[in-house]
């Protein structure tokens, strides 16, 4: 798995002592022991480790020795080492994580990751490390990102279908769902959650989530509306953003909806109130000059085209349409300059050359 060749580098944070002759602990004797680096240095500048073994942080490398590469040749006897001296491991994993997690993550989701080897059927092990995995994907340094989002969904999955009333993990999915945009989803994890907590103030956290998301949870669905040709249904849910909240791209999709069921004077209002919010992409000014070419507003239609070329000088699509535009206002000289520019073009579509060879020999230009 990718995920343990990225961890391996970890043991390089851990150093490895033996015990003096005559040392009480069983077991210990014969063995490396590892202790992070870090941990050993406090040690060592607080004189701490100078005459006597500090069992904890002996456990603790053992974990992150596991953690680090569930392959390490001592990784066996260190089992039976942290069997021996501890009676719930995960709940020690879990435990020195959370207490270490603010000021080292990495060593915090080290712990984790050791106990969730050993045994991931433990639920608030096996969370805690979901909820610290994920967020790495987000480290400008880290190349696997797509697996640890992939494996941090995977064992939360599995927690809810084996403990469907377990809502901390109903709403950590819900997290990792609005950070993929998938805001349907993180919508749907995050109203299990809330139907399966009774802590009022974990509920309201959780309504928080849900305001946080639910626009863009509508406009996600407006979406799926539109995709399927449903542009009723798309027309109602965004309107009812609007009502709300007056956002630019509820605007634009409104518009699209309208201009798709050819009421263009609907379409050219959202598409107008769009810009005015900010809805400052290419799109919104090529559709808007589409609906109002429909509408016969063909003036109007090229000044909006031209407003666009302003802020996206080498789009294609608004070229082709200010071409369009300009052959039916007659303007075949300035049609031809910008057939001729949009020629020199490597980016064109089959489709957009195939019509620009068909305008010139329609309009002998």
């Amino acid at each position: 798995m990718k995920l343990d060749n990225y961890f391996r580098k970890y043991v390089e944070k851990l150093g490895y002592i033996d015990l003096k002759e005559g040392a009480s602990y069983e077991l210990l004797g014969d063995l490396p022991l590892p202790i992070y680096m870090d941990d050993m240095k406090k040690g060592l500048m607080t004189g701490e480790m100078a005459n006597k073994i500090n069992l904890d942080l002996i456990l603790e490398g053992m974990l992150i020795n596991i953690g680090a590469d569930q392959d390490f040749i001592h990784n066996y006897e260190y089992i039976n080492v942290l069997n021996h001296y501890l009676e719930d491991i995960t709940n020690f994993s879990s435990s020195r994580a959370i207490r270490v997690m603010d000021e080292d993550y990495e060593k915090a989701l080290l712990l984790l990751r050791g106990g969730y080897i050993l045994n991931p059927l433990d639920k608030y092990n096996s969370y805690n490390y979901a909820r610290l995995l994920w967020p790495m994907a987000y480290r400008e340094e880290i190349k696997e990102k797509d697996d640890f989002v992939r494996e941090a969904l995977r064992i939360l999955q599995e927690l809810i279908s084996s403990n469907e009333d377990f809502a901390i993990a109903y709403y950590e999915l819900g997290n990792i769902y609005t950070n993929l945009g998938e805001y349907l989803k993180a919508r749907n994890y995050y109203n299990n959650a809330l139907r399966r907590t009774d802590v009022e103030a974990a509920k309201e956290e959780v309504r928080d989530k849900l305001r946080e998301i639910n626009d863009n949870a509508e406009i996600e669905e407006a979406l799926y509306y539109i995709g399927k040709g449903n542009y009723n249904e798309a027309i109602i849910k965004l309107t009812g953003i609007l009502s709300q909240h007056k956002r630019a791209d509820a605007y634009y999709y409104l518009g699209v909806s309208y201009q798709n069921l050819g009421q263009y004077e609907n379409s050219i209002m959202a598409f107008r109130n769009g810009l005015n919010e900010g809805a400052d992409f290419r799109e919104a000014y090529n559709d808007y000059a589409i609906s109002l070419y429909m509408n016969r507003e063909v003036e109007k239609a090229l000044t909006i085209i031209q407003e666009g070329l302003k802020k996206y000088p080498e789009d294609p699509r608004l070229t082709y349409n200010k071409i369009q535009i300009n052959l039916s206002l007659g303007n075949l000289a300035q049609a031809k300059k910008d057939i001729d520019s949009l020629l020199t073009y490597d980016d064109l579509t089959e489709e957009i050359l195939r019509n620009l060879n068909i305008l010139k020999n329609q309009f002998n230009i």
